[in-house]
């Protein structure tokens, strides 16, 4: 009988979905690591009668847990890895937005939205003059820096602008979040033998880490509770996930 070379290197894409289908289904993006980790609640019964070892053995799977190396700093992933909400900011230019200031050299004052450096920025003084770029202040990516010997003081500013499109992130207000799982992958030891990984139910759990300053390209470790999905039922069918192997 001849030996069946079925080596493997996985690859593909992974998407999720919210668990009830209020959205579409959409791919994380680049994924070096894609791993399921199995924990066994597992009780023996020894063997009294002589000679050692279990007379019999039960072993349960008690939990489920999957975890992925996600590389696109996108806001849906990081918003997965933050149990965060995602908004999208609107263009809509914004008219006297009120900073507060200290009047110190070097200060930096973040405006609200991230400002369109291409579009007419205006800064003005708590009495409506309008203040200069160059002598009064410095135009920063985020807002402005305070120049020495300028026209900011401790009493506000008002600044006018155009927000770049954008999203925004609000980190830890989502934890009951639950989604669906799909991987589209390929055998790429296998001439690209195709293989699909459906997971019915998950939940995301925190980062331990995440790192936004780095001499490498960063990666978001997420980690992933894989729940019994109740809805799948009948005879031979895993309320866990399901493979399909072309052969």
């Amino acid at each position: 009988m001849s030996t069946i070379d079925r080596s493997f290197i996985g690859a593909g894409n992974i998407h999720i979905q919210p668990y009830n289908k209020s959205a579409p289904l959409l791919p994380i993006g680049n994924v070096s690591e894609f791993n399921f980790s199995f924990e066994e609640d597992r009780k023996e019964l020894k063997n009294y009668l002589g000679g050692g070892g279990n007379l019999n053995v039960i072993s349960r799977v008690s939990g489920i847990t999957a975890s992925l190396v996600a590389h696109d700093f996108t806001a849906s992933n990081i918003s997965l890895a933050l149990r965060g909400s995602v908004a999208a900011v609107t263009t809509t230019p914004v008219v006297d937005e009120e900073l507060e200031t200290h009047g110190v050299a070097d200060e930096l004052i973040p405006f609200k939205r991230l400002p369109d450096l291409g579009q007419t920025v205006t800064v003005k003084d708590s009495l409506d003059t309008i203040l200069v770029k160059g002598e009064d202040y410095e135009q920063m990516k985020s807002g402005i820096k305070v120049l020495e010997g300028g026209g900011i003081d401790d009493q506000s500013i008002k600044v006018s602008y155009t927000p770049l499109k954008a999203n925004l992130v609000q980190a830890l207000v989502e934890s009951g979040r639950e989604f669906t799982l799909f991987m589209e992958g390929l055998n790429d030891a296998q001439e690209g033998l195709p293989f699909n990984i459906r997971v019915h139910r998950v939940k995301f759990s925190p980062v331990q880490n995440l790192g936004f300053i780095s001499d490498d390209f960063a990666s978001i470790p997420l980690q992933v509770d894989v729940l019994a999905d109740t809805s799948v039922s009948g005879n031979g069918l895993s309320a866990f996930m399901q493979l399909d192997l072309a052969q």
